[in-house]
């Protein structure tokens, strides 16, 4: 799979052009220019540029405010693709998205579990072969390969530090081997914080100043977004809920959410009870349980609801914590898991999250289910790619690794 790398733009100009006319396209030369500021004769030559390289094409003539006819640009999607990889203990997604970041094929396999990270890896690259080879998409015009996984996570070396389900994963050059082994160039990335980018890009943070993806796979975590752009903190390890503090034991014991609030925590609580385990028959590792429960919990289940309300009570306190923190206006749930219970979870922290919010008489906070639930951190990992070549705002990306 390996050979040279293509490009998407080699210049500032070309990116903020080329970003420009995706997301506003079609659109003339005269209003790039008056978006962008350049002189006619540099949008010019960077639109003759783009032109060439097949990422843009004329559609057709436009008459702005009825004026004299204009041509109208717009990018080519299948001009160029990105790959997106979200790596989890309880499932891997891949996903390949076109130009404009639009999904054009997806694919779910089993988690990594105690997987030998090497084999995994041999297998991971298979697996992207094998999905642009069923999709017809010839491997020459795809730009680069974003992978993600759970926290935390060291971004500037392409490592895996945890959680401990990927135990084994901890200090592999995560990024590096599979760009060796690829010949693409490669962005990592935490899973949280791709969600919240790959809802970005898909619309469903329109109008937010400062929005969060809550992310539920096994684990717990977070991205947020202020005006559009990654807060990344000091090591890219922002906004870990599963660690803010939601109440005490008996014995006194502090509470973070990952105790109370994730899956593992809910099969825990459900283990609890042996009668009720064998009468639902509870079996397979966590995130089956989990799906057990919550399939339980649909045809009017007492105690798996219990549960399930149980961890979303939880997890709208930690919820509540980072809308403070960050004074949200909105709020998105993604991941596996909110893809399995998303209405019982939606239910209670929206209710919970705008009746304790410390701002609340000034705004209230709109908390949704993202619209693309599943793959929101595997699309948000192709989207990295994306941006990193597209967006002229650098501010909170990770750069790929060649």
């Amino acid at each position: 799979m390996a050979r040279g790398r293509v490009s998407l733009s080699t210049g500032t100009s070309k990116g903020l052009v080329l970003d420009l006319i995706r997301t506003l396209g079609p659109i003339s030369r005269t209003d790039l220019a008056a978006e962008t500021g350049l002189t006619a004769a540099t949008m010019s030559t960077v639109v003759r540029q783009l032109l060439d390289e097949g990422l843009i094409h004329e559609a057709g003539l436009g008459r702005p405010n009825g004026g004299r006819p204009v041509v109208l640009l717009e990018v080519d999607t299948s001009a160029r693709y990105a790959v997106g990889v979200q790596l989890g203990g309880e499932s891997i997604t891949y996903v390949v998205v076109n130009l404009r970041g639009a999904v054009v094929g997806r694919l779910r396999a089993p988690g990594v579990g105690a997987s030998e990270p090497g084999a995994m890896i041999t297998a991971l690259v298979e697996q992207i072969h094998l999905i642009l080879l069923g999709l017809g998409i010839d491997e020459q015009l795809v730009v680069g390969i974003g992978v993600v996984a759970p926290g935390p996570v060291d971004v500037a070396r392409g490592m895996v530090f945890g959680p401990a389900h990927m135990e084994a994963w901890q200090n592999v050059p995560l990024r590096d081997l599979i760009a060796e082994a690829t010949g693409l160039p490669v962005v990592f990335d935490n899973d949280a914080t791709a969600a919240a980018l790959g809802d970005f890009w898909g619309g469903a943070t329109e109008g937010a100043r400062a929005h969060a993806t809550v992310y539920m796979g096994l684990g717990l975590g977070a991205g947020v977004l202020i005006d559009g752009t990654v807060f990344r903190g000091a090591s890219s390890n922002t906004a870990e809920l599963g660690h803010i503090t939601v109440g005490a034991d008996a014995s006194g014991r502090r509470l973070i959410a990952e105790d109370v609030a994730d899956p593992t925590a809910v099969v825990r609580a459900a283990r609890e009870h042996p009668d009720e385990v064998a009468r639902l028959a509870l079996s397979g590792d966590d995130f089956a349980q989990f799906t057990a429960l919550a399939k339980a919990s649909t045809r009017g289940d007492e105690f798996a609801t219990g549960l399930l309300e149980a961890s979303a009570r939880h997890l709208a306190t930690a919820v509540t914590s980072l809308a403070n923190l960050f004074d949200l206006d909105s709020i998105t749930l993604a991941g596996p898991a909110f893809a399995i219970a998303g209405s019982i979870y939606l239910r209670v922290i929206d209710s919970q999250v705008n009746a304790e919010f410390f701002a609340r008489s000034r705004h209230g906070i709109r908390v949704r289910l993202s619209p693309q639930m599943q793959d929101a951190a595997a699309v948000g990992a192709a989207t990295l790619v994306l941006q990193s070549e597209l967006a002229p705002r650098t501010m909170g990306l990770a750069g790929p690794s060649d």
